[in-house]
């Protein structure tokens, strides 16, 4: 009884890791899609920046912080264009606050995913 009940919670947190690293890709997906030359960036950001692709879930801010570097103002739109469309793939109601950080997005839309 007591491995079963290990089991179905290892089996739960499987779940979660893969549904955070679906979620993560989908959020990848978005900014490549808004930012035509978004390879170039995201590449560019790997190599000199602490942002890493594959951690962007765990650490939205980092990418925007990066963004914001690059860009300067023009981060916000391109940051609102991401996540409008992220929100989109992950079917999830996109309402605009000016309030509202990029990672405050990403981690409400993750708390909706999972």
């Amino acid at each position: 009884m007591v491995a079963e009940a290990i089991q179905f919670d290892q089996d739960i947190i499987y779940e979660q890791d893969n549904r955070v690293t679906e979620f993560n890709e989908k959020l990848v997906e978005s900014i490549e899609e808004v930012l035509s030359f978004s390879k170039v960036v995201l590449n560019f950001l790997e190599l000199n920046t602490a942002f890493k692709r594959g951690e962007i879930v765990r650490n939205p801010g980092v990418f925007s912080r990066e963004l914001e570097d690059l860009f300067g103002d023009s981060a916000n739109g391109i940051e609102e264009l991401i996540v409008e469309r992220f929100y989109s793939k992950i079917k999830v109601k996109y309402v605009r606050s000016r309030e509202k950080s990029f990672s405050e997005y990403v981690s409400e839309a993750l708390d909706s995913y999972i």
